[in-house]
């Protein structure tokens, strides 16, 4: 049964991201109308959202104005961002400026995403990560240059020459460890943790060694670690005053977790615990930005992982045929994907770890040969 949708009757929630596969089916599966707008338009996005609005490049300022026109006719609120918006400024102030803003307010965004600041904060509050350096290191084996306003290890790369460094970049040195993520709620003052996952990068891209390619809702941790890290959260909450779905990226050095950056709106491995949450994480996100984490419990839930299938060549998909159904973000009949682009996730689920992941291969196995590659 729909459960009857906790806003005003009539309003929609604006979801704002790069890809708002996530948002829309969040929302749906807690009662929300919703208008997503992301660059995709993919099928389970248009199916989970009430509208949708295509957004051709996000770096355009026509298309903020033309967003902007369309979404005053609607009645929309509240609005609530994901990937790929936290990193454009100017974006942020104009949904700030238009509707009730549910998630991090662009100053703390700004805090969050600015190196100098973010860094100066960890060593603040004793927080421990990789060696960062805002000068050309002496010897360049071993460092990466990074840029805090890219996305999915798009600004991540092993510095293989010299060169001044742009807006937001920064040097680290390259830590060969796990690398792990917290998804946590927050109010400004708590923090509710929802779980611990495995972030895994892609390697058909030498130019972005880092690529996201895909999690897992486990992550090994010792009886330290795991209060370790949710004390490291805390801080950060209570320091920026964060609100919301939050993540903080780990990598693992020794025993030692070194924190790589905060995302602050909800992250990819939202999709890893959604079902655990009846009313679905969106309205729990909702409510943690109004001060309400009471009645949030996390659940160690069934084992899920999704891994991003990036298309090896040029593709134009079928018109006779849909994707199978345990792909998501799957494009539209006949969409052509460009070669290294995102063509789709592929999902698992299960009791056991090892289970979910030989799932998990088999199914890429399997849609590769669906598509003749």
């Amino acid at each position: 049964m729909t459960q009857a949708r906790p806003e005003s009757a009539g309003s929609a929630l604006l979801l704002v991201a790069v890809s708002a596969r996530m948002l829309a089916q969040s929302a749906a599966r807690g009662g929300y109308a919703s208008i997503a707008v992301d660059g995709f338009g993919d099928e389970d996005t248009l199916n989970a959202a009430s509208q949708h609005v295509a957004v051709a490049d996000f770096d355009a300022p026509v298309c903020l104005d033309e967003l902007s026109a369309f979404v005053s006719s609607k009645d929309v609120c509240g609005v609530v961002y994901g990937g790929g918006i936290d990193t454009r400024p100017a974006w942020l102030d104009k949904l700030e400026a238009g509707w009730p803003l549910l998630g991090n307010s662009p100053a703390t965004v700004h805090r969050a995403n600015e190196p100098h600041e973010f860094f100066a904060l960890l060593d603040r509050l004793a927080i421990p990560y990789p060696e960062i350096r805002f000068e050309v290191p002496e010897t360049l084996d071993g460092w990466l240059r990074k840029s805090a306003c890219g996305e999915g290890g798009m600004g991540v790369r092993f510095l293989a020459e010299p060169g001044r460094l742009g807006p937001c970049e920064y040097f680290q040195r390259h830590v060969a460890g796990r690398i792990g993520s917290l998804l946590f709620l927050a109010d400004g003052q708590d923090i509710v943790p929802i779980g611990f996952n495995t972030l895994w990068t892609a390697g058909h891209d030498p130019a972005h060694p880092f690529l996201f390619a895909g999690a897992i809702n486990r992550l090994e941790l010792d009886a330290a670690q795991r209060p370790k890290l949710n004390e490291y959260a805390l801080k950060l909450t209570r320091a920026l005053g964060l609100v919301g779905l939050n993540s903080l990226d780990i990598v693992m050095d020794g025993e030692v977790c070194r924190v790589l950056e905060l995302n602050p709106r909800p992250s990819a491995t939202m999709s890893l615990y959604d079902e655990d949450f009846p009313a679905g994480l969106l309205r729990a996100h909702i409510d943690a930005c109004r001060g309400r984490l009471d009645g949030v419990v996390a659940l160690q839930g069934r084992v899920r992982a999704f891994r991003v299938i990036y298309a090896p060549r040029a593709l134009t998909l079928p018109f006779d045929k849909r994707l199978p159904i345990w792909c998501a973000d799957r494009p539209m009949p006949g969409a052509c994907i460009a070669a290294g682009s995102p063509l789709c996730s592929v999902q698992a689920m299960g009791t056991e770890e090892s289970q979910v992941l030989s799932l998990l291969a088999e199914r890429e196995g399997a849609l590769l040969t669906w598509l003749g590659i």
